[in-house]
């Protein structure tokens, strides 16, 4: 499953699928996805995450997604969904920054863990909410790839979340590409992990991990 197209919407493809499928959900503008204990959950700019499943097809031709919970946000704080290492539920973190055309800049993260009900069929799936301040011996990858969660060590700092660029627009002025960093949960606060030029006419930079 894939997040494609000018509107960012939701699509899937088989093995031997030569076309992409959109999957029926009533939303778009998705900004992450992840594979989370036999189902695909989805968030979009909104705030609205969704459970996505098979609708009582066997063969997996049609796939359906279905509003579980809403965080309320500002359209433009980018959202990004998770697994922690411990496996257990799913973990939303919401980017907020200034928002200047090419001067931009992430300020703080927040961090929400989504206690999921789990149930066989996914139309019986629930979450609630809840905050967290402390990522505990955790660090979170984050930007313009998958959403990662790893054991801190030596060289990773623990209670941290690594971002990279994820603006798309600006780097085709070579406007983007700078804000990069590590924000602390305890001490709030950011500090940089590379120090130069990382514009590309292609691509944002991405984590290799």
């Amino acid at each position: 499953m894939a997040i494609y197209g000018d509107y960012y919407k939701l699509g899937f493809a088989r093995l031997g699928d030569k076309v992409w499928t959109d999957v029926c959900v009533p939303a778009f503008n998705f900004s992450d996805i992840v594979y989370h204990k036999g189902n695909v959950y989805a968030v979009n700019c909104h705030g609205n995450i969704f459970v996505c499943g098979c609708d009582g097809d066997e063969e997996g031709r049609h796939i359906r997604g279905r509003e579980i919970a809403w965080l309320e946000s500002k359209d433009w704080e980018k959202k990004y969904l998770v697994e922690p290492t411990s496996g257990s539920g799913l973990l939303l973190l919401v980017r907020y920054h200034k928002r200047l055309r090419f001067k931009y800049r992430t300020t703080h993260f927040s961090v929400w863990r989504l206690d999921l009900n789990y149930s066989d069929s996914f139309k019986d799936i629930s979450c609630s909410l809840k905050q967290e301040n402390d990522l505990g011996n955790e660090s979170i990858f984050v930007g313009n790839a998958s959403s990662t969660a790893v054991s801190s060590s030596e060289i990773i700092k623990p209670n941290c979340i690594y971002f990279t660029d994820d603006n798309k627009e600006p780097y085709y002025h070579k406007g983007g590409g700078h804000d990069m960093g590590i924000f602390s949960m305890e001490h709030h606060t950011i500090e940089p992990h590379f120090q130069g030029k990382s514009y590309h006419p292609v691509s944002p930079p991405l984590w290799y991990i």
